[in-house]
């Protein structure tokens, strides 16, 4: 990796002008260079790039609830790429829905739930104060065995989610809400249920 190249990189995007700016630090010591965004830090040396969100800084003005350095952080070969996952993580400080969004795909995959497919976009996006995300996930394996059904969740600003469970070739708007509202018990109530397609799924369809 050539850390020369990161140097210029990460100076230039430090020392370019904006009301937001790119990076609120940056030193070089000992072979290592690192960049801050409030609690976010972008790490090179000779041989990689680590970005993380570190809530032991104590930097950012308010308390997150669900980014933690084990659960952001990755390691890159590349600077673009290293760049372009340090502003989504930027981004999932400052909106909570983002927040949510990251946390739930990361602990979704922590307790053995994978997937090969999944679309993202917007709803009553109007304007950003009231705009939600919508994630559908298909294709779900759980401990790698196949599951007969997908599932769309919606992330509030809030603080609070929306998951439906969908059959593989749904009707119009077809779906069973899950009872839950709280990422951390929707995702408990994914693990726990002991049922592989959708018609068995122990909810009254929408």
């Amino acid at each position: 990796m050539d850390i020369e190249n990161l140097k210029m990189t990460l100076f230039n995007l430090y020392c370019s002008t904006g009301i937001s700016p790119f990076f609120d630090s940056l030193s070089f010591d000992n072979g290592k260079i690192t960049a801050k965004n409030r609690n976010v830090c972008i790490e090179g040396n000779e041989e990689e790039i680590i970005v993380f969100f570190d809530e032991n800084l104590y930097l950012y003005p308010k308390k997150l609830q669900y980014l933690t350095k084990d659960n952001t952080y990755k390691t890159f070969q590349t600077i673009n790429f290293a760049l372009e996952y340090f502003q989504y993580i930027v981004r999932a400080t400052n909106d909570m829905r983002f927040e949510l969004y990251h946390y739930f795909l990361y602990e979704l995959q922590k307790v053995g739930i994978t997937n090969d497919s999944w679309n993202f976009h917007y709803t009553n996006n109007e304007n950003m104060e009231n705009m939600i995300i919508n994630l559908g996930i298909f294709n779900l394996r759980k401990f790698n065995k196949k599951l007969f059904f997908n599932i769309e969740i919606l992330f509030f600003k809030e603080n609070v989610c929306k998951l439906s469970f969908i059959p593989e070739k749904p009707l119009w708007n077809e779906g069973k809400i899950c009872p839950q509202r709280d990422v951390d018990k929707i995702i408990e109530y994914i693990l726990n249920l002991k049922v592989d397609n959708y018609e068995d799924i122990p909810l009254i369809e929408s």
